[in-house]
């Protein structure tokens, strides 16, 4: 089984599409595609970009701290005005630009996304996140291998594919998989990066990293 995965799309389409039909171009689009979240935020098109995934029933989807921050924006757009107005202006002004951007429905469906999903890839189950299991750590090559064997005792899976830092790697620890497939969106080289996983019946795994 060949699985295309995905994360941080932050509202730009045009990559999505550049990442989306290089994966109709492998033959992987109409089997499970993995999303990790952060769907929206900096990116021009937002709407478009939910739209997108909510279009496709067989790209499952967990939710990103920006597509949190983005739902629950209209009430709470004085706590994050207090806590990033002048700290990080720019974030408190994509998410206002993106909240006022999506629909009503597009809203539910962020807000309604699960942290975590696990999902039966049939020789392996797959913890899909953001963050990591248990956590809300970012993880990156940085990340030392005996922290990755503790975060494995979090969850039983085989694999863990995780989003956030827009740092492609993948990893093992404690005999689990780690992966992320870097960034869709809001890549400082411009690139749109993704990843592909192989699992064969004899249980062994390759992961291709990869940027158009």
């Amino acid at each position: 089984m060949r699985i295309g995965v995905l994360s941080d799309i932050h509202g730009d389409l045009a990559a999505l599409s550049r990442v989306w039909a290089q994966l109709a171009r492998e033959g992987l689009t109409t089997g499970i595609v993995l999303n990790a979240g952060d769907n929206v935020g900096y990116g021009k098109s937002p709407e478009k970009c939910v739209q997108f995934l909510r279009d496709h029933p067989n790209i499952v989807n967990v939710r990103g701290n920006y597509d949190k921050h983005v739902a629950l924006f209209p009430e709470r757009r004085e706590k994050y005005q207090k806590k990033w107005g002048r700290l990080r202006p720019d974030k408190y002004a994509t998410l206002r630009d993106s909240s006022a951007a999506i629909s009503d429905p597009s809203r539910a469906w962020l807000a309604a996304l699960p942290d975590f999903e696990i999902v039966d890839a049939g020789v392996a189950q797959i913890f899909l996140t953001h963050y990591s299991p248990g956590s809300k750590e970012g993880l990156g090559d940085w990340t030392p291998e005996s922290r990755l064997a503790e975060l494995a005792r979090n969850t039983e899976a085989r694999i863990v594919v995780s989003g956030h830092t827009h740092s492609a790697f993948a990893g093992y620890g404690g005999g689990t998989l780690f992966l992320n497939p870097g960034t869709v969106g809001r890549n400082w080289n411009k690139r749109a990066e993704y990843a592909i996983l192989t699992l064969d019946d004899n249980l062994s795994t390759r992961v291709e990293l990869k940027s158009i």
